[in-house]
């Protein structure tokens, strides 16, 4: 099979369905990405503060402790649309009514309020995402992955970043924030019960489940331990090297989100230019590089892609090094956000595929929360810190360590090429 021939199965009708996934996933995580970022440093809130509230990104860290109740427990009066349909519903609709009530909260004056409600967006979005990431390996077969990892990772980049990334700033500029996330949030409702009726209820082997009242510690097993011991079953030896690739993979793109925004406000850049050119123009790049990801990977297989993702991410944020010595440069922040952001969307879809490669589907939604968990805390939990990194030290210096933070990945990915046949990389 051709590179262009892999590119035609980016048309089947389960890999478009797999397109509104991402797309429904990536509107609410957005929401408290860069527009949310910008709001607070536009009103005064201090750059250490706006670090510290990226830890809001753990919540989806930490669904694995609320996975197995979405695989499982069966909501009244909604159950006969399908298990996964119903909570991706429910926790969908709950999300835009919370998005809705944030835009009539005062962040400089209410910021206790304001960060409550931060909490159950990212609370009901991450249970959302269980939904989704399960309906996404459970749609399609194995050998479709890596495509159906790509356009998750566009569909979501779409909603994250053209509509609630570039749509929210152009609003904000023209009307205000409040009104802006008014915006947002009725969009998110509405898009509940259209994504309710789009959406099929894939066939999955569902196992026969104890009840929790009559045998909490059977649950207990069943629930949260039987999905462990099989992942610890199939990889055994190669599980700690699976976990360190995974921990490692992302970090130094994750290190350097939070600060990006501050960033650009403090560099110069208006509103205007940050949708058009980080979010706007970015997006284009990312959905470039998720789609040549995809085609690579169904054309020359996870390992070596993994590798090459690896070390083009701490050299793509050196450019950062150099925007911050010349200031405020349209042209620069349009070659810095084409390498960055082309990728971005290399590296999260080889991230997407590592997981979905290693699930089994009898645990589709608990293992691929577990592994997500070990993705992102312990980079979230840094990344924590990396406003006051930056008050410290300043951002050519803490560019500098975003990109040496990089360096274990290439060394993990490499040692997973090398076990590739025994890691089912190929």
């Amino acid at each position: 099979m051709t590179f262009i021939d892999s590119l035609r199965n980016y048309l089947s009708p389960q890999i478009l369905v797999i397109l509104c996934l991402g797309f429904i996933s990536g509107v609410p995580y957005g929401v408290l990405m860069d527009p949310l970022n910008y709001w607070l440093s536009e009103e005064g809130i201090e750059k250490s503060t706006i670090g510290l509230l990226s830890l809001v990104f753990l919540i989806y860290s930490l669904k694995v402790f609320w996975a197995p109740l979405v695989d499982r427990l069966k909501i009244p009066g909604l159950y006969s649309f399908g298990q996964r349909k119903s909570w991706l519903f429910l926790s969908q609709f709950i999300t835009g009514l919370i998005i809705l009530s944030i835009s009539f909260v005062e962040p400089k004056e209410s910021l206790n309020i304001f960060v409550y409600l931060i909490l159950a967006i990212g609370f009901f979005s991450a249970t959302q995402d269980i939904c989704a990431d399960a309906l996404r390996i459970e749609l399609v077969e194995k050998r479709e992955l890596g495509e159906a990892s790509a356009v998750f990772v566009i569909g979501w980049r779409i909603g994250a970043i053209l509509l609630s990334g570039v749509a929210t700033f152009y609003l904000a500029e023209l009307y205000g924030w409040s009104f802006a996330y008014q915006m947002i949030g009725i969009t998110v409702i509405f898009l509940s019960f259209i994504f309710l009726i789009i959406i099929r209820e894939p066939t999955r082997e569902i196992r026969p489940s104890k009840d929790f009242f009559r045998e909490p510690l059977a649950w207990f097993e069943d629930s949260f331990l039987a999905p462990l011991k099989d992942l610890y079953l199939r990889y055994k030896n190669h599980l700690l090297l699976l976990l360190l690739l995974i921990f490692t993979y992302r970090l130094s793109d994750m290190f350097l989100g939070p600060m990006a925004m501050p960033f650009y406000r403090e560099t110069g850049f208006t509103k205007i230019e940050v949708a058009e050119i980080t979010n706007f123009y970015g997006l284009i790049m990312t959905i470039l590089g998720g789609l040549f990801a995809g085609a690579s990977v169904y054309r020359y297989g996870l390992s070596k892609n993994l590798v090459a993702g690896a070390i083009l991410t701490p050299l793509t944020n050196l450019p950062f090094i150099y925007l911050n010595m010349i200031g405020h440069d349209v042209n620069f922040l349009i070659v810095t956000i084409t390498l960055d952001n082309f990728t971005q969307g290399f590296v999260n879809v080889m991230g997407v595929t590592i997981l979905g490669t290693i699930v089994s589907k009898s645990f589709t939604a608990t293992q691929f929360a577990f592994l997500v968990a070990m993705v992102s805390v312990p980079p979230r939990v840094v990344s924590g810190g990396s406003g006051i990194i930056v008050d410290s030290i300043g951002f050519h210096e803490f560019f500098i360590i975003c990109a040496l933070l990089g360096i274990p990945a290439i060394i993990f990915s490499i040692m997973a090429h090398k076990r590739r046949k025994e890691l089912g990389f190929e």
